[in-house]
């Protein structure tokens, strides 16, 4: 859960910290500048200025990369649709065609797209360091921050190999020694 509220420093768990980075959340820049610590749990930034910090768990973190746009900076994409009173207000929920929650119309022109709400519970952020050189840095730890909080709904390719049944690995066996001139595997190829 991303937790708002007075402006803290976390002390456990610090990965990486720095002073005088700007967030911007949507097309909004939240100012001033803050601290931001990132920790084996969550990232947080806080503001003495503005009396007010913001911890977001690494799991709500689905996307990071580093960006030039607007300028050097990290880019983040939350699976969740922030609302930050005072700070950003998030945007409207629809459902996939532009209408907002709320509204009764339906669209007889879907063409057969699943709308889905679910698919509009995203925010992107952006952390805009005072210091372009160090947004590396921050990246490498968020990267090393992120491995600590792997998705518990993933499951990796060597436990799904492993978890197969012996009749599957024969399959899996047989395909990989298939050989171009072996005639009866390839009987019923068009050509």
């Amino acid at each position: 859960m991303v937790t708002i509220g007075e402006a803290y420093s976390p002390v456990d768990g610090i990965v990486y910290s720095t002073n005088d980075v700007k967030v911007k959340i949507g097309d909004r820049i939240i100012a001033p500048a803050g601290a931001l610590h990132l920790t084996e749990s969550s990232l947080v930034w806080s503001c003495e200025e503005r009396d007010s910090s913001i911890s977001i768990p690494w799991p709500r973190v689905g996307v990071q990369a580093v960006t030039s746009n607007p300028e050097k900076c990290i880019y983040l994409m939350l699976d969740i649709n922030l609302i930050w009173p005072g700070f950003y207000e998030g945007r409207a929920q629809n459902n996939g065609n532009g209408i907002g929650e709320g509204e009764d119309e339906e669209d007889e022109h879907d063409e057969g797209h699943e709308s889905d709400g679910s698919e509009n519970e995203m925010t992107e952020m952006w952390l805009q360091p005072a210091t372009p050189q160090i947004v590396d840095e921050i990246y490498s730890a968020m990267r090393e921050c992120q491995s600590l909080n792997p998705d518990p709904g993933a499951v990796s390719e060597d436990e799904d190999y492993m978890e197969a049944e012996e009749d599957e690995l024969g399959e899996v066996d047989d395909m990989r020694n298939l050989q171009l001139d072996d005639e009866d595997k390839f009987a019923d190829a068009e050509e």
